[in-house]
């Protein structure tokens, strides 16, 4: 038998040859028209994409209505009538994105369906759709093995979802048995093929012109010797010489509502939770018992920033209204503020926990925090959240061009991006010569508790099948009417408690990776670093549930917060000062550790002689208050007797105290009528070394509670009713406290040790 001739004997052209087992053939011109008839085209591809896309984007939106109607708030009611037009014209400005994903998947596609074979026939475009269709989803399948490890938060909110309804489903399969890296190999080989068969086809075309083909070749070479520059080059490094003199650089690491006790240097049982931040603290110095003055974000920042407590700078609530706003960012003395003045780089970088930031102006040249509480934003991120292809492949610089919005979810859908953009702060300081002042402030330790794998399952017990699996589960309805349950069973507090860890397990992570960056850049040994909090948090400790600043019951775990800092050229290293400290002391620390003067609006003292060990003690009393309730006060004071719980001041909660104020930008703030009513039902504190005296607003009298905190450091023994001689002192510091003299009050050691009975 004669065999079939092959190409390189006479000249066929691959392209124009058919391909058999038994080698090439040559085809007419006829047969080569009929068969580029049967072949699918571009334009059919790329319209079934589009029809794929749009039924995907119906059913979105479909999706969206069902959620906002599910939700049964009178919120969600307030969104679907007075915010209907802003729905509306949210829903289509995600439109860009599925139209780039369908011509991205087309383009992908084209390639391997081109060469499929059919008859033509009537029912050619049923052919073309199913087609199409199913290359499509497997394109899309495949494209989350690439998706979901550039952003693993989309799995973990996938997995929180499918829990609630499917408690025994486990999504994380997915890594343990590489899936996630076989889809990978799968889209990339896609990609890679269809870019060949591009370039084939673009340099057939050109064949006949050589300079335009060796120009493209140049600038790909050139390109990719770029590109490997770029990723080649070192970072930044401070400048030396005369500028080496410049003031020491200062960064202060935060995470959201994150405990005095869930650090491995303070002997937690866990000794993994924090091995960054216990490596840090032997080289650092630890404020033992450092307390905030309110457990709410917004006021405990103010009043770092500010040096000042609450009654002083004047933000008592986090829903404050236009003016409140503007009165807060025109106080004097605000740190930030004033370090830009001495020239330097000052920049925060936060999601959505640092939302205060954007409410309030602190001073920030550069200010990356997410929005505020706003309610279009909310409507906004349940858009993004609802049509999964934004998350999925938008969650980069494109996503942030069409719909900056995008930026308030970047943390769930990549966890490290927030590190990422502080060292680009960081980079630009030192590009500029300048010193800078950095705040990276995470919400890894906040409510409800959404780690990212692995660390949501780090410490939970894996046979737990209930509804919290992968974070707390509660509604808005339920949060601002009745709180979290007080009764809860002893396995699922513990299993909230395990969530809760994984939290804090996670933002060590994020503090190695800085200080990591830091060390790369040379500037670890010119920066101050600070490692802390803005408030701490209740885990179901005695006396209360869930949350922050509702009261001050279980012990200090609400105000006392972990403080690690780290002075280079201050060699004490591992020290731990045991003196009481506010958070109010350290604007003018920080100020004094820069070599700069401190404003005389400041309330503070400098702790500057208690880090050098000069000094053991200052005298200095704590204040606290709590913060705006969502609920009703009564659920929250689960310490109190029937009667005293129907005699305090309360308030109504969230649900008729708040509003959304259109002319503030439809921030969430608080009715101006209830501005004293939540003042007077605040519940107030005064702590110093022993004692710990809380003032809880009645009807008829204000409810004591008195307690030794060296004896009963989880308040288990109320003292107040025994008459001691140190209880109207305390009152009486209390009371100079809630007027604005707050800032001047000392409590000398002697006081603590007067006898405990008459």
């Amino acid at each position: 038998m004669r065999s079939i001739p092959r190409p390189a004997a006479e000249g066929l052209d691959p392209l124009k040859a058919g391909w058999f087992p038994g080698g090439f053939v040559r085809r007419s011109p006829s047969q080569r028209v009929m068969r580029e008839k049967q072949r699918l085209r571009f334009k059919e591809i790329a319209l079934a994409s589009l029809l794929v896309s749009a039924g995907l984007f119906a059913t979105s939106i479909y999706g969206f209505l069902q959620t906002t109607a599910g939700q049964g708030s009178d919120y969600a009611q307030l969104a679907m009538e007075e915010y209907l037009l802003t729905i509306i014209t949210y829903q289509l400005r995600v439109i860009p994105a599925y139209l780039i994903v369908a011509l991205a998947g087309a383009l992908i596609l084209y390639p391997a369906l081109r060469w499929l074979r059919w008859r033509p026939s009537r029912l050619r475009w049923i052919w073309v759709l199913l087609t199409s269709g199913v290359g499509l989803g497997a394109l899309y399948g495949l494209s989350l093995g690439v998706f979901f490890r550039k952003s693993p938060g989309l799995l973990d909110s996938t997995a929180r979802i499918v829990s609630k309804v499917a408690p025994e489903a486990d999504l994380y399969w997915v890594y343990r048995w590489r899936v996630l890296d076989g889809a990978a190999l799968g889209f990339w080989a896609f990609a890679a093929f269809a870019a060949i068969f591009y370039c084939w086809r673009w340099f057939k075309a050109t064949r006949a012109a050589r300079g335009p083909r060796k120009l493209a070749l140049l600038t790909l070479a050139g390109a990719l010797l770029l590109g490997l520059g770029w990723l080649s080059s070192p970072p930044p490094t401070p400048p030396q010489g005369e500028d080496s003199a410049r003031p020491m650089n200062l960064l202060i690491i935060g995470s959201d509502s994150w405990r005095w006790d869930r650090v491995g240097v303070h002997g937690y049982h866990r000794q993994d939770i924090t091995p960054n931040i216990d490596a840090f603290a032997r080289e650092a110095i630890s404020l033992e018992n450092l307390h905030v003055s309110t457990a709410s974000t917004l006021e405990s920042w103010m009043s770092i920033m500010s040096s000042r407590f609450p009654p002083d700078h004047g933000v008592r609530y986090m829903y404050i209204n236009k003016k409140q706003a503007e009165a807060a960012s025109k106080i004097e003395g605000l740190l930030p503020r004033m370090l830009k003045k001495d020239g330097f780089y000052t920049s925060v970088v936060s999601n959505w926990a640092g939302n205060n930031f954007k409410l309030v102006d602190h001073g920030f040249e550069h200010n990356l925090a997410s929005d505020t509480q706003n309610f279009k934003a909310f409507i906004m991120e349940a858009t993004i959240w609802t049509h999964i292809i934004f998350p999925l492949y938008f969650s980069n610089t494109l996503g942030e061009i069409l719909l900056p919005e995008v930026k308030r979810i970047t943390k769930y859908l990549r966890p490290n991006a927030m590190v990422d953009k502080m060292m680009g702060q960081i980079d630009n300081a030192t590009n500029n010569h300048k010193p800078f002042f950095g705040l990276q402030f995470f919400s890894s330790t906040h409510l409800p508790y959404t780690a990212s794998y692995p660390f949501n399952v780090k410490y939970v017990d894996p046979n737990y099948k209930g509804i919290h699996k992968y974070q707390i589960d509660v509604t808005v309805h339920d949060l601002i009417t009745t709180g979290f349950k007080p009764d809860l069973p002893p396995e699922t507090i513990a299993h909230i408690q395990n969530l809760y860890d994984g939290t804090v397990s996670e933002f060590d992570h994020y503090v190695g990776m800085v200080i990591e960056e830091l060390k790369r850049r040379d500037l670890y040994e010119r920066t101050v670093i600070v490692v802390t909090t803005d408030h701490g948090e209740d885990l179901y400790d005695p006396g209360s549930t869930l949350g922050h600043g509702t009261n001050f019951f279980g012990g200090d775990q609400s105000t006392r917060i972990p403080f690690f800092i780290r002075v280079p050229g201050l060699a004490r290293g591992g020290a731990k000062v045991e003196a009481m400290t506010r958070s109010v002391d350290l604007a003018p620390t920080f100020a004094s550790l820069l070599k700069l003067a401190p404003h005389p609006s400041w309330i503070g003292v400098d702790l500057g002689g208690l880090l050098r060990g000069d000094v053991l003690d200052l005298d200095l009393p704590i204040f606290a208050e709590t913060c705006y309730m969502f609920f009703p006060k009564s659920k929250a004071l689960v310490d109190l007797t029937a009667a005293e719980r129907e005699d305090i001041l309360d308030s109504s909660g969230a649900k008729d105290t708040l509003k959304v104020d259109k002319d503030f930008n439809n921030n969430m703030t608080l009715r101006p009528e209830l501005h004293d009513m939540v003042l007077s039902t605040k519940d107030r504190m005064v702590r110093t070394r022993r004692w710990k005296l809380l003032h809880i607003p009645g009807r008829r009298a204000p409810i004591y509670r008195l307690y030794d905190m060296q004896a009963d450091p989880k308040q288990t023994v109320d003292l107040s009713s025994q008459d001691l001689p140190v209880q109207p002192a305390l009152i009486q510091l209390l009371d100079e406290y809630w007027a604005g003299r707050g800032g001047a009050q000392r409590w000398p050691a002697a006081l603590d040790a007067a006898s405990v009975s008459r």
